[in-house]
């Protein structure tokens, strides 16, 4: 008998240690694909070159915008005969045309005026000492900010150099951009073509259903955007003459330019205007500010329904979800650009997930007319049977 408290190891009989089974031995080995492995490096690769180019690719968004902004006019030519380059050519002159009149008219009184807004920047915060002296912090925070910028040259010069560069990138970029909208109006169905080329016959008719949906919804979009920042910018100019407001011109470029930010474009222009209006009196900023709350309710369930006339189908929600994620992606840019992506997604739901391509079908055999959906036609011949 063994002793257990030993700690020693009982003898096992020969006979019962051979008959005894193997013991199992589990071994958990993954095996990845080279193929695999190439598809993932390749994935990171595709990725990390479309973010190193993620400027040209919003350059080029940005063109295919203004292209689908012009494209309507250019059809209506192009249906009364125009060649289609000669089109083209005709709508693009045309926009640079009008676009270079409002920059010769405004562009002298809106430099005087904001000269003149810088010369007079520490005569208005004198002024506004007043209503600033319940924030005494603030106020020193502005008053040195003034008087370093006035008694310091070089912090001007830099200020000057800063925005003399941003003007050169930006007015490269605008003809970059232009460019390239010029293309996609001449090459835009060869490149369609070329891109779609692969798909099947049911993706390919969804593709060329969905662009001119896109097309209508962003010209919309673009076209009634300018024609409420034009109205905006108008209104301001008008209110702030009539009351003797300095740099009026100024501040409704400023109003125009804001408009087209959704939701906060309004607020962000009323700011401004009403801290120049209290340098005239304080009765003066409290019209301006009652002024641009009442026109941004005209603006927004007046003016804009009769505008759009239901391109944008998109609730307030979304709009407002899609302003923050554009800021938060690209600053004031993605914000502007926020509201046409935010339209272009109701219609691509609804053309990639609708009855269209029975649709098509339908109406090459015959059974139905164009325009007419194929569920509603069967629904009623049913109820005809049925009756």
């Amino acid at each position: 008998m063994t002793d257990r408290t030993s700690g020693e190891t009982p003898d096992i009989p020969a006979e019962i240690q051979a008959n005894a089974p193997e013991p199992i031995v589990t071994i958990t080995r993954i095996e990845i694909p080279v193929r695999t492995i190439f598809k993932v490096l390749l994935t990171f690769a595709i990725l990390w070159f479309l973010w190193t180019i993620n400027g040209i690719l919003l350059q080029l968004f940005v063109a295919a915008l203004l292209a689908a902004a012009m494209y309507p006019p250019i059809q209506i030519l192009v249906r009364r005969g125009v060649p289609k380059a000669a089109a083209v050519i005709t709508v693009v002159t045309a926009v640079l045309l009008v676009f270079a009149g409002i920059i010769f008219i405004i562009a002298q009184p809106l430099y005087t005026q904001g000269r003149e807004f810088i010369d007079e920047l520490p005569t208005y915060t004198e002024q506004l000492q007043g209503l600033l002296r319940t924030n005494q912090d603030l106020y020193d925070q502005i008053q040195s900010s003034v008087s370093s910028g006035s008694s310091d040259p070089s912090t001007l010069f830099s200020g000057v150099l800063d925005i003399g560069q941003t003007t050169i990138s930006a007015i490269s970029t605008s003809f970059i951009v232009l460019i390239l909208a010029v293309y996609i109006l001449l090459e835009g169905g060869r490149m369609l073509n070329w891109l779609t080329r692969d798909l099947t016959w049911a993706h390919r008719d969804r593709v060329f259903r969905l662009i001119p949906e896109l097309v209508r919804v962003v010209s919309g979009y673009i076209v009634g955007q300018l024609i409420t920042s034009a109205a905006f910018g108008v209104f301001a100019f008008i209110t702030l003459t009539v009351l003797d407001v300095p740099q009026p011109l100024l501040l409704a470029l400023v109003a125009a330019i804001a408009d087209a930010i959704p939701i906060v474009g309004v607020p962000i222009a009323t700011i401004p205007a009403v801290l120049v209006g209290f340098t005239v009196s304080w009765e003066v900023a409290v019209i301006v500010l009652v002024a641009y709350l009442v026109y941004q309710q005209f603006e927004n369930y007046f003016l804009v329904p009769r505008v759009y006339q239901g391109t944008l189908q998109i609730s307030s929600f979304a709009v407002l979800l899609a302003v923050l994620v554009g800021t938060t992606l690209l600053g004031v840019l993605g914000a502007l650009l926020a509201l046409p992506v935010a339209a272009a997604i109701p219609v691509i739901i609804r053309v990639w997930l609708g009855q269209e391509i029975p649709n098509t079908i339908a109406q090459a055999a015959g059974d139905i007319s164009i325009g007419e959906d194929i569920g509603q036609a069967s629904e009623a011949k049913i109820t005809n049977v049925a009756g």
